[in-house]
């Protein structure tokens, strides 16, 4: 746990200081224009068809205590990568990953844009894997999920706020201890998610990624080994960053 929380913290440093190595040579040199729309990636806006983005970043999440009676914070590993299609449409990978417990995302979605609002509707189809092979455990799971979502965005200047928000369907849920099956659902409503995104210019077109997300769930997969003792939803809040890579 203390490597994850260094590899957070080395993260936030290196990227503060290229901001100050920046920001010195900016001084120097006449500005660019820059516009935070065309960089920007969470930000709802109209992709050039064949222009490819990437993120990588990690998320913190703070377990609710009836999960592990302990008020544990583990970060997850964070990739996405997004191309522009034709007629406002875009299409999205994402992976999150803490080893035991990972989810492979693909999306479509279409975007609208305005001068200072935008807008973006989308439809995400998850699928979730993960396995407890120590301390004496031979568990592992499987689940089919999607995720219905919508965006409303706001820029100004360097800066480009996103509200998400999205509905979670799980059609499919697979848990085996041992090699024998003790879960098996199907076909339900989870709950949904709330988040808000910030995303600022650090230097030239490097964005920097700022968000906080409830995930008000049933079901949330970094702690599967735990979701057959409840059934209620829980309010599981993340916090993530991430850097934008060309």
């Amino acid at each position: 746990m203390k490597f994850y929380y260094t590899l957070l913290l080395f993260f936030c440093f290196s990227s503060l200081r290229l901001f100050a190595q920046a920001d010195s040579t900016l001084l120097s040199r006449p500005r660019k224009n820059f516009d935070i729309e065309k960089n920007s990636f969470i930000f709802p806006h109209v992709w050039k068809p064949g222009s490819l983005k990437t993120t990588v970043g990690l998320t913190s999440t703070k377990f609710p205590l009836d999960y592990i009676e302990s008020a544990l914070r583990i970060p997850l590993i964070d990739i996405s990568a997004t191309i522009g299609l034709p007629k406002g449409l875009d299409l999205s990978v994402n992976i999150n990953s803490i080893y035991i417990a990972n989810q492979v995302k693909l999306g479509l979605h279409w975007n609208k844009s305005w001068e200072k609002f935008s807008t973006k509707i989308g439809y995400d189809m998850g699928f979730i894997f993960g396995g407890l092979t120590q301390y004496g455990f031979n568990n592992r799971t499987s689940v089919w999920s999607h995720y219905p979502n919508a965006s409303l965005g706001f820029k100004v200047r360097d800066l480009a706020f996103t509200l998400k928000s999205d509905v979670n369907i799980v059609t499919y849920i697979n848990t085996t201890a041992g090699g024998i099956k003790i879960t098996e659902f199907a076909d339900f409503f989870n709950g949904g998610s709330l988040g808000i995104y910030l995303e600022q210019r650090l230097w030239a077109n490097h964005v920097l990624i700022v968000g906080c997300r409830d995930n008000y769930v049933k079901y949330y997969y970094p702690v599967w080994p735990s979701f057959s003792a409840f059934n209620r939803r829980y309010h599981n809040v993340e916090l993530s960053l991430g850097l934008i890579i060309k």
